[in-house]
């Protein structure tokens, strides 16, 4: 009875034909991937071809493997390809969860998502705690489906948040950012577009050098929702895995990890898998009272899950992928982007012949007359694609009257403020009269105009020729050109980890005590900056920073980075900020042999 039921499970794994069962699910993936190119942006020539053929191909294949009993075989091969991507998918965004939560941040403003759907406004302040929720549960799933454990529910999780997930981008690519909305105070502001869907956090911009497109993630959401349909309708015949079954799925999605981990440039995936799945077993067969196997394996992947995400909110990436990871010269990443090479071509319909002609912009001797030609449309003829520069915000800006004395004796701040001091100050003249006081530039003075029968000089100060207009100085070069620069980042002033301030004013006091320059980058200003200075007795220069590029270069908040002539030597989170003494030994300090 026992050899029936083993020879019968084997059946149902293999079908009625092993080969032709692989072979069919080689080719629908191979269908799959065929559409996906066809509706690809970038195809131009065949994308109709490569449509069609797909879902024939996706028709015939499955047809082939309905008639072969090959269905439960390829919702293996779907269990191992979509729990490897949800592991590595999952712990990307667990390695940054504060960049996930950034980019739910966008999904929730009032001009975004909320704007049409309010329900989402009710997660505005929980970002993090949804970003690490997400992240855990891809992980989670991920393994759950390898090894089979409790595969009813977590097929039914699989599927609802592929849906959720597939109309999530498709609302991200149809998004139309020249939309004007109006507020419930009566503004009105443009659509907040999301550009880049953070499925895989900064991994793929940091590896490869650009994240997937909108329609790309869309498109990448529906491929795994078709996997997850396969094992969705297989959901009654699969089990939790056997050991012999753990011998050949456990390996077979190493692979599919490994693959992405070459891709991101990180191992870490790798041992993160093989420590989830490998405890995942061990758990499973403890003695823990009456808790099932499967939700042994899920409490430990969950709690090492959460663990990693918890570590890398409260401190820094493992793995950093933004263009300011140590080691990167802020210089070159602000010049790596290649300049896009491209030229219009314009369409004119001929009057005379009644086709549309076609012409280059120098052309327009002949497409001037307009007897004959009416202007129709112009295209646009990519010649070389252009990518942007890794970082395209580091601007650093400071109004005069908010240097210190200190700052303005620096060689570099002083050759600022010598060059174009006279371009915005001027020395200003009161005088009285018997209409009152007024205020007239020193240089306009003359007693022709203002006799002293009737006016009276009342004194002389320095002030600016056009009061509205500041001398706001650029310091962006010297911050990646100084020998050492310290740089404490503060994304949100009000949010500031104030157990860590005692500790970035030991720095800041080394630095003084060393003329090592020290500036704080902060998109607050104003009433705001000097309210801090004063509860904090923080004696160090703001500078104007773009909020979100304070964001991408340290997480924490605040943060320090220490720069080299534009070089990141380290950064640290306000959690585990070294001794200045410690820095300054190891950095600044340093001995050539």
């Amino acid at each position: 009875m026992n050899e029936m039921k083993l020879r019968t499970t084997k059946l149902d794994i293999i079908g009625r034909s092993l080969i032709l069962n692989i072979a069919a699910i080689v080719l629908n993936i191979f269908a799959v991937v065929l559409i996906a190119k066809g509706f690809h942006e970038s195809t131009e020539s065949g994308a109709f071809i490569m449509k069609l053929s797909g879902f024939v191909l996706i028709a015939i294949t499955l047809f082939v493997m309905a008639i072969l009993k090959g269905m439960l075989l390829f919702s293996y091969v779907s269990r191992v390809l979509v729990g490897g991507l949800f592991i590595v998918s999952g712990l990307v965004k667990a390695n940054d969860p504060w960049g996930f939560a950034f980019k739910l941040e966008e999904y929730f403003e009032p001009t975004g998502l909320t704007a049409d759907f309010s329900f989402f406004g009710w997660f505005e302040g929980y970002e993090l705690q949804l970003s690490i929720l997400i992240c855990v549960a891809e992980i989670v799933l991920g393994v759950a489906v390898i090894l089979g454990g409790k595969i009813k529910l977590a097929s039914w999780s699989l599927v609802i948040m592929m849906i959720f997930f597939s109309w999530l981008t498709y609302y991200t690519y149809s998004c139309n950012a020249s939309q004007l909305l109006a507020l419930q105070d009566g503004s009105e502001f443009g659509r907040q577009c999301v550009t880049d869907c953070g499925c895989f956090g900064d991994a793929l911009r940091g590896s490869v050098g650009r994240s997937l497109t909108p329609l790309e993630s869309f498109w990448k959401d529906l491929v795994l929702f078709y996997l997850c349909i396969i094992i969705f309708i297989n959901q009654w015949k699969i089990k939790l895995n056997t050991v012999k079954e753990n011998w050949i799925m456990v390996p077979a999605s190493l692979l599919v990890v490994i693959f992405f981990s070459w891709v991101f440039g990180w191992m870490f995936p790798i041992f993160f898998a093989l420590i989830a799945m490998l405890g995942a077993f061990i758990m499973a067969n403890l003695n823990i009272g009456k808790i099932g196997k499967a939700w042994k394996m899920a409490m430990f992947v969950a709690f090492i899950s959460i663990l990693f995400s918890l570590y890398t909110a409260s401190y820094l990436p493992i793995k950093d992928y933004r263009p300011y990871a140590i080691g990167n010269d802020i210089n070159k990443q602000m010049t790596n982007g290649i300049d896009e090479v491209a030229e219009f071509v314009l369409l004119y319909d001929n009057k005379e012949t009644g086709k549309v002609d076609t012409f280059a912009l120098d052309q327009w001797e002949v497409y001037g007359d307009t007897n004959i030609y009416a202007y129709k449309d112009r295209t646009k003829k990519t010649i070389i694609e252009g990518s942007p520069h890794s970082i395209q915000d580091f601007s650093a800006v400071i109004d005069y009257e908010q240097l210190s004395e200190t700052d303005k004796a620096n060689a570099y701040i002083d050759s600022v403020i010598k060059a174009d001091y006279q371009n915005y100050y001027e020395d200003k003249l009161l005088i009285a009269s018997e209409y009152g006081v007024d205020t007239i530039p020193v240089i306009d003075y003359d007693t022709l105009y203002y006799p002293d029968s009737s006016y009276t000089k009342k004194g002389t100060y320095t002030g600016l020729i056009d009061p509205s207009t500041k001398f706001s100085m650029d310091l962006t070069k010297y911050l990646i050109s100084a020998d050492n620069m310290f740089l404490m980042t503060i994304r949100d002033i009000e949010s500031v980890n104030e157990g860590s301030i005692p500790s970035f004013k030991s720095i800041l006091e080394g630095a003084k005590e060393n003329n090592i320059p020290f500036f704080v980058l902060c998109p607050s200003s104003g009433e705001v900056v000097e309210a801090f200075k004063q509860k904090y007795d923080f004696d160090a220069t703001f500078l104007a920073f773009d909020g979100i590029e304070v964001k991408i270069i340290v997480r924490s908040n605040p943060g320090l980075i220490l720069l080299k002539k534009g070089v990141v030597m380290d950064k640290w989170p306000s959690r585990s900020v070294e001794d200045f003494e410690d820095i300054y030994a190891d950095y600044i300090n340093t001995k050539q042999d």
